[in-house]
């Protein structure tokens, strides 16, 4: 017994004099839009977030940086290589903890953060192992849902008189700012986009906008048949990737 209470105190003495080193571990975190690509630190910024999922401790902090990636791959999920859509040049965050034992760690991502109103958030927990870093493949990988909608025409609070039409302009892309259009990857045909106005807080209309495939916006016209402030929600649906986003705009009739 004395024996055993003796090779449990060298123990302890021998764990104090050399306590676990701190292994460097790499990672990398991508953050790709639903059914399109990555988001970029050029065109859609994502501030991304590695916490301790136990204490809440601030791990590492920090926005992707890079291009949205090679559309070929990306679709085809890499069939045509190793399986892996990022590329070379793909927006990433790259960081490195030092740490001396597993840790369950917790990425945050929000963005776009160049789009206020079609900024979302995702999280993510998994244990990270001290020098196993989580680099294989496209890393560790969240996805982010939703469309930006994007109000051109009218600009906000502008006056324009009784009686005249007010031409509504709007932009639509993927979370990643790519392009809906005619053909391609993400159709316009695939897109659903309508306006709901209201007048002085009541009179709901509802306006479908058509696609205008010459400057690749959604357009319509909206009357202004009478005095007061007119409130516009512009809401962006596609069906095939479950994609939605909202945009509001006002002006003024007088």
């Amino acid at each position: 017994m004395r024996l055993f209470k003796s090779l449990i105190c060298a123990a302890a003495i021998l764990s104090s004099v050399h306590p676990a080193m701190a292994e460097p571990t790499k990672i990398e975190v991508r953050v790709i839009a639903r059914g399109a690509k990555f988001l970029g630190g050029y065109t859609s910024p994502v501030r991304v977030t590695l916490s301790d999922a136990d204490t809440g401790e601030t791990l590492a902090r920090g926005a992707t940086s890079g291009s949205t990636g090679d559309t070929q791959r990306i679709m085809t999920n890499g069939k045509d290589s190793d399986g892996k859509r990022a590329s070379a040049d793909s927006a990433v965050f790259q960081t490195t903890l030092d740490i001396d034992r597993p840790r369950r760690v917790t990425v945050t991502v929000a963005g776009p953060l160049s789009q206020p109103q079609a900024t979302t958030t995702a999280s993510s927990t998994q244990w990270v192992l001290p020098g196993h870093d989580v680099t294989a493949g496209d890393g560790w990988l969240i996805e982010l849902p939703g469309l930006i909608v994007d109000i051109a025409d009218p600009i906000a609070y502008r006056w324009v008189k009784v009686g005249e039409t007010v031409p509504l302009r709007v932009g639509v892309t993927m979370l990643c700012g790519c392009a809906i259009l005619e053909t391609g990857p993400w159709r316009s045909g695939d897109t659903e986009v309508e306006a709901f106005v209201t007048t002085n807080g009541k009179s709901l209309r509802r306006i479908p906008l058509r696609f205008e495939p010459s400057t690749a916006v959604f357009v319509a016209n909206v009357p202004a048949d009478e005095v007061g402030l007119y409130e516009v929600e512009v809401r962006g649906w596609m069906k095939a990737s479950n994609n939605a986003g909202v945009a509001r705009t006002a002006f003024f009739v007088h």
